[in-house]
């Protein structure tokens, strides 16, 4: 169900932050960032390993008056809100179940994903899985949110989604779309590897094994690719001596 900001409750407390300085006040450098909600598409799904399989695609909506429709006042994302469901957008609540990984890096349950952090020039929100390193200190601080992300607790998080039945499942065509743009990108790097490249049996292996590896995840859905596997083409090349010769990778 879609949370009711208006009813929502106290702030959650910021967390522990990471710095590489102490900061006199403890509050975060830089432009604040508004405050968000994560919501999915039907039809946005990724492929990401052959452990995790398939997963739901997450899009950031920011809830700033003036952007994506959002108004001034306490009900002011309720446009955004009713844009998104008529659009067939599935809002994640942000207050529901999440997937984070421990100090020890096991994978644990914690509750809602939106974080409120104080900031120099106002309040900052952020997800679970961005975890804030201070770089720098007076003026010229930054945050820098990527170098110590949760990627293995995200990747959870949306399998978890997609187990649980919080997103509906993908759509045999949406995962269909999927391989075939794989399919074409694998063709491409194979053929850009194979100019004399020492490493292109290794590409090879990789971008088959990851093409078959999508076949078979889909496969539970449903879904089918006609067509062949990813595979090196013979090609003509000059050997050293002035010879013509084929290669076949």
């Amino acid at each position: 169900m879609p949370h009711d900001f208006a009813a929502q409750p106290p702030a959650k407390a910021a967390p522990q932050k990471v710095t590489a300085v102490t900061l006199s006040d403890d509050r975060l450098p830089g432009k604040p960032q508004p405050k968000f909600i994560y919501a999915h598409h039907p039809g946005n799904w990724e492929f990401v390993s052959e452990e995790t399989g398939f997963v739901p695609r997450i899009s950031k909506v920011p809830l700033r008056p003036g952007i994506n429709g959002c108004r001034k006042g306490p009900q002011g994302h309720l446009p955004v809100l009713s844009r998104l469901r008529m659009e067939g957008w599935v809002i994640l609540n942000e207050d529901g179940p999440v997937k984070v990984s421990s100090p020890t890096g096991e994978i644990v349950d914690d509750h809602g994903y939106l974080l409120r952090y104080d900031g120099v020039r106002g309040a900052t929100y952020a997800d679970v899985w961005s975890r804030p390193f201070v770089v720098g200190a007076g003026p010229s601080a930054r945050v820098d949110w990527s170098s110590q992300y949760d990627r293995e607790g995200w990747n959870a998080w949306r399998v978890f989604l997609r187990e649980s039945g919080a997103v509906p499942p993908p759509s045999p065509s949406v995962l269909a779309a999927n391989m075939r743009r794989q399919e074409r990108r694998s063709r491409r790097r194979i053929a850009e590897a194979h100019d004399g490249a020492p490493h292109v049996q290794a590409i090879v292996e990789h971008e088959t094994a990851k093409f078959n590896a999508m076949r078979e995840a889909a496969a539970a859905y449903g879904a089918k690719v006609r067509g062949r596997k990813p595979q090196a083409k013979s090609r003509v090349v000059r050997a050293a001596k002035g010879k013509r010769t084929n290669v076949d990778a």
